[in-house]
């Protein structure tokens, strides 16, 4: 048998692959989603660097994902100088996990940017506002925020400051995995895209 039932739905591959997608859009609205702060991973000097971040975007059809980073972060350069990066969602209630990979291509000074930019709300924009970048060393701890954006958001003429340092790093997917963690035994699907609207899949032994 080819399909399996979970939350009462029958799923197929196909059927699997595009509710991983739904989930995926779906957690870019809420803060509170399992699938919200995923982690990613990408390569540098040391080995496999990660770091969790937050899920900004999914495009099912484009089979894209994005998160907004500090251009002067280190996951900045590593992926500017290698872009392979991969993902890792984790549902505790759902028992759920969903891997991809895939290649980023970096977004700072374009209309993408821009759009997101003009999107974003005034706390988010403010972590760009530091004069020192992410990683940089400190005699104390410290938020890096100027002291008036402590305890309270920027105008949105004050934020703009920020704009230099804000990018997106979009990743077009090549590769999906599907887990899903079952008492009377796990169940494991992969995904292949040739191209966003292409992909061969395949049961694996979990």
């Amino acid at each position: 048998m080819n399909t399996i039932e979970i939350e009462g739905k029958i799923l197929d591959l196909p059927a699997i692959e595009a509710d991983c997608w739904q989930r995926l859009t779906t957690a870019v609205l809420s803060y509170k989603d399992p699938f919200h702060n995923p982690v990613v991973a990408n390569l540098n000097e040391h080995g496999v660097n990660m770091r969790t971040v937050v899920l900004r975007k999914a495009d099912a059809a484009e089979k894209e994902l994005f998160f907004h980073s500090d251009i002067r972060s280190g996951k900045w350069e590593e992926l500017n100088a290698s872009n392979n990066i991969s993902w890792l969602f984790y549902s505790t209630a759902g028992k759920i996990q969903i891997r991809l990979a895939g290649t980023a291509s970096l977004h700072y000074n374009d209309e993408m940017a821009d759009e997101a930019w003009a999107k974003s709300s005034m706390s988010s924009r403010k972590v760009y506002s530091g004069e020192a970048g992410p990683s940089s060393f400190s005699a104390m701890p410290t938020s890096g925020l100027p002291p008036q954006f402590d305890d309270a958001d920027p105008t949105p003429e004050e934020s703009e400051a920020g704009r230099k340092n804000f990018g997106i790093v979009a990743v077009r997917i090549n590769w999906m995995e599907w887990v899903w963690l079952n008492s009377k035994g796990h169940r494991r699907a992969a995904f292949h895209y040739k191209d966003k609207r292409d992909f061969k899949a395949s049961w694996l032994v979990p």
